[in-house]
């Protein structure tokens, strides 16, 4: 009955013992692949500022990506809290980057971009130009403000900071789109009429059938082409050459009629400058339809000011910071090119550390057992 009982009391106290090691282990686990998937997220965010913008930072990057990679790699290896601690070393790399990105590129070319823009939106007096100006310099304050915030957070707190440094480069993006768009708003109606011809006609050139009859016509031939009925229209194109017809043999009748309609409306819309119905027209035919609008405005601002010898503004640069403002990359990919870079790092340091600190804790052991020794002889020795 004694063993028995003996053993029961083992029992109890070893089981919640295990659990609690098992529950340190689960929540170093969880935690690390937290914070693995996070640093992972910043990691992509800021390639995107790097491959666009800067080319003098690519040893740093690839020493916090290092990091982070290892990190993953002691994450398979069941490793959790080296894991950890190269995760937070990475971030603390990245802090430095994101901080030198934001400072040195958003926010300066976001106030560059909006005070450049700023007197010919100005001029034009368009209401909806003028918001769209407000908006971005508002957008420009509120990133400086999370910068602030991220700046004066607890040093320690590397995932914070990083969390506000891309608060303030996303508003600094949107910023910047405020105006691109107060840009676009500001212009006259047969600049804009020229930006909608060069997208219908740079979306035609990628396969699309919508608009191309009426691309590049003067305002006599549109509204020649306008007073076509659809039976008119699609007899007279059987009569010219297989290899001139642009249409596609699987378009459904239905389709377009319909598409025909949709462009007599946009001609109509687009002569009487009733750009509001025009645009809600051409989301539907136009893919990314935001983007590919400041883009052709940046197209045709460039060849008007060639044409007229005007040095206002760089709308072929602007292109860089269209590109970034939709996360696209204006080059290759600078982590892309970290993959034939990057080493595992197998722990040999940690364990190395690991044995100086045990020396360190024998030797401390050996001195106090020393101690006690000199002291039980002293004492004798006074005893004596």
């Amino acid at each position: 009955m004694k063993k028995h009982s003996f053993f029961k009391i083992i029992i109890i106290l070893v089981i919640p013992f295990m659990m609690v090691c098992n529950l340190y282990s689960f929540t170093d686990q969880t935690t690390t692949e937290r914070v693995i998937r996070e640093n992972k997220k910043f990691v992509n965010f800021i390639n995107v500022c790097i491959t666009n913008f800067v080319s003098d930072k690519n040893k740093e990057f690839l020493s916090a990506y290092n990091k982070h990679f290892n990190g993953e790699i002691a994450f398979l290896q069941s490793d959790y809290r080296r894991s950890f601690k190269k995760i937070y070393s990475s971030q603390k790399e990245l802090v430095k980057l994101y901080e030198y990105i934001l400072k040195e590129y958003y926010l300066e070319n976001s106030k560059n971009i909006l005070d450049s823009l700023a007197p010919r939106v100005i001029r034009s007096k368009n209401a909806r130009a003028r918001l769209y100006l407000t908006l971005g310099y508002r957008d420009r304050t509120v990133s400086w403000t999370h910068y602030t915030v991220g700046d004066a957070s607890n040093p320690r707190l590397y995932s914070y900071k990083l969390y506000k440094f891309e608060e303030a480069i996303k508003m600094a993006r949107r910023a910047k789109r405020y105006a691109f768009l107060a840009l676009y708003e500001s212009l006259d109606d047969e600049t804009r009429r020229q930006i909608y011809n060069n997208l219908c006609k740079k979306d035609a050139e990628s396969g699309k059938l919508f608009y191309t009859r009426f691309i590049d016509k003067d305002e006599k031939n549109i509204i020649q082409e306008i007073d076509k009925d659809y039976e008119s229209h699609d007899s007279g194109k059987k009569l010219t050459k297989k290899n001139e017809l642009k249409e596609t043999f699987f378009e459904k009748k239905v389709e377009k009629r319909v598409r025909f309609r949709n462009e007599k409306r946009l001609a109509n819309f687009l002569l009487n400058g009733d750009f509001d119905q025009s645009e809600d027209i051409l989301r539907k035919y136009i893919d990314d339809f935001n983007f590919k609008i400041i883009d052709s405005t940046f197209d045709v601002l460039s060849v008007n000011a060639k044409k007229s010898g005007s040095k206002e503004a760089d709308f072929v640069g602007f292109k860089l910071h269209l590109l970034d403002n939709y996360i696209r990359l204006s080059k290759s990919s600078v982590l892309e090119s970290f993959h034939d870079k990057v080493k595992v790092d197998d722990g040999r340091e940690n364990v190395e550390q690991a044995l100086e600190d045990d020396k360190k804790e024998i030797k401390k052991e050996e001195k106090k057992e020393n101690d006690k020794k000199s002291n039980l002889d002293v004492k004798k020795d006074k005893l004596d």
